[in-house]
């Protein structure tokens, strides 16, 4: 008869998202796993497989929960959303001490260079951010909150761009004024 899972598998994961943020895909051993995830060697197999499926489990789950709000922000509006992706993305990276960055743009930087599997996924994120910030500069343009004549697609890579600067910023443990000032320049640079 098979035994029944004496943990949650979601907040493992969770605790799983948190360890690799904190530390990295390879300053985190299997022992920092089991122990931060609160599960034994064989159901970690059983439920998750090995340290890489785990991680990339772990990169969706944080996209879910500390990136998905962007995409929200940004549907239907204009300058105002980017504006408040930009502000709500500064106070979020100041939220942890010592600070952690972003568990996409750590990773991008650790392990994309190296790894496909998390290049990819990193690249589909990047992509869709890109289009959203792209809808959402059109419609600042048809509004005429941005010069008529901008090219909204540099511009969304732009801010793209931008974005996953001021998460390495913080990882390197940047003031609040300085996040504030690289947002607020990267604002102005659309007008």
């Amino acid at each position: 008869m098979p035994r029944t899972k004496e943990f949650e598998p979601r907040e493992a994961l969770d605790a799983a998202v948190h360890l690799f943020w904190r530390k990295g895909y390879g300053a985190t051993s299997m022992r920092d796993l089991l122990v931060g995830m609160g599960i034994g060697r064989g159901s970690f197999y059983d439920t998750f497989g090995d340290k890489h499926t785990v991680f990339l489990a772990s990169l969706d789950r944080f996209q879910e929960l500390r990136i998905s709000w962007v995409y929200e922000v940004l549907e239907d509006t204009g300058l105002d959303g980017i504006e408040e992706v930009f502000r709500r993305t500064v106070e979020g990276l100041l939220e942890f001490e010592p600070r952690r960055g972003c568990l996409l743009a750590n990773s991008a930087v650790e392990c994309a260079p190296h790894d496909q599997e998390v290049a990819e996924k990193i690249s589909r994120y990047v992509l869709r951010t890109e289009a959203a910030f792209e809808g959402a500069l059109v419609r600042a343009r048809c509004a005429g909150d941005i010069p008529a004549n901008s090219d909204t697609k540099a511009l969304a890579r732009f801010l793209v761009s931008n974005l996953h600067g001021l998460r390495v910023l913080a990882r390197a443990g940047a003031e609040r004024a300085a996040l504030e000032d690289a947002a607020r320049v990267a604002l102005n640079a659309l007008r």
